[in-house]
């Protein structure tokens, strides 16, 4: 439940908010595709990583012994949380902050010809509006909590992932979705393919190495393996 809850904290206070406007069209948004695989990767791990040191350091074994434990320690997790996915200054995976992504995507915006940015549209209000939405998320878990006890933070944030955000890393069938998808690039005739040949990976690249890495640390990829999984293989729509 803890890494089912890490995933669908990502996708609410992060991938389904104000980012999406930041990753939208590829002359505009900052955010490329392999930007946001990696983000999105690496986000969930480190949400997971504050989780399970939660429950490490309060003895939870059980989603009974949530029940039970003292709700303050994750209230207190759930807001550093909510200030570490709002800081401006918080320095993404791919090397630049946050502030830089929503300053670089005015600035695209505001060159485009076919985009007209309001002048009262800021870095700063559309960083407003981002922890906003946050806050919401965040508030709605914590609320949860007090009406119910400290289990309906981990369902409230866990419900996204599993209506959403399936075939994602770090929910406990993706290991078995890695393995289709190899087991489908080992396969012409599959109907995936149809008529067309199975995209070729780029020179020199080892798939058992490719396998490792989106099993473990998918943010590591280079950009054009991760630009093959996304656009070639689209190895978010292989399915048996």
């Amino acid at each position: 439940m803890v890494d089912v809850s890490a995933v669908g904290i990502t996708a609410e206070w992060w991938r389904n908010t104000k980012v999406e406007d930041w990753h939208a069209g590829s002359d505009i948004g900052a955010l490329s595709d392999t930007d946001m695989y990696r983000i999105n990767t690496h986000t969930t791990s480190k949400v997971r990583e504050r989780l399970r040191r939660w429950r490490r350091q309060e003895g939870i074994r059980t989603i009974a012994d949530v029940a039970n434990a003292d709700p303050e320690p994750l209230e207190r997790v759930l807001y550093n949380l909510y200030r570490w996915f709002t800081n401006p200054k918080r320095v993404l995976i791919t090397g630049v902050t946050l502030h830089d992504v929503i300053d670089r995507t005015l600035g695209n915006a505001r060159a485009h010809p076919d985009c007209v940015v309001p002048a009262d549209v800021t870095t700063e209000t559309e960083l407003a509006e981002y922890k906003r939405q946050v806050a919401g998320a965040a508030g709605y878990a914590l609320t949860s909590m007090d009406t119910y006890d400290p289990r309906s933070a981990l369902y409230s944030s866990a419900l996204p992932a599993t209506v959403w955000a399936t075939g994602w890393w770090g929910l406990p069938d993706y290991p078995s979705h890695v393995d289709q998808m190899f087991t489908i690039l080992g396969n012409p005739g599959h109907r995936t393919w149809k008529d067309e040949p199975i995209p070729p990976p780029p020179a020199g690249v080892d798939l058992s190495e490719v396998r490792r890495k989106m099993l473990t640390k998918p943010w590591e990829l280079p950009d054009t393996v991760c630009e093959w999984l996304i656009h070639d293989v689209a190895v978010q729509y292989i399915t048996d």
